[in-house]
């Protein structure tokens, strides 16, 4: 099995900030846009990564979390 796919287990942010998980965005001190904005890419960089593989570990859980926060939004 390739280890390529683990280098998007996390999401590193170019404000310096590393997330482990989706959750740890969505409790994150940062505003709803940039939240939004971070799991939509992190969303892609898996995407892009597994079409190659056809493995998505993380793809359903970024769903999840894209999902809350959209009804996080009132």
């Amino acid at each position: 099995m390739s280890t390529e796919s683990l280098k998007f287990a996390k999401f590193d942010h170019s404000n310096g900030s590393s997330f482990q998980t989706p959750e740890d965005v969505l409790s994150a001190d940062l505003p709803h846009g940039e939240k939004h904005s971070i799991l939509e890419e992190w969303k892609r960089r898996v995407a892009d990564e597994h079409r190659r593989d056809g493995i998505d570990p993380n793809g359903q859980t970024l769903d999840d979390a894209i999902e809350k926060l959209a009804g996080l939004r009132t």
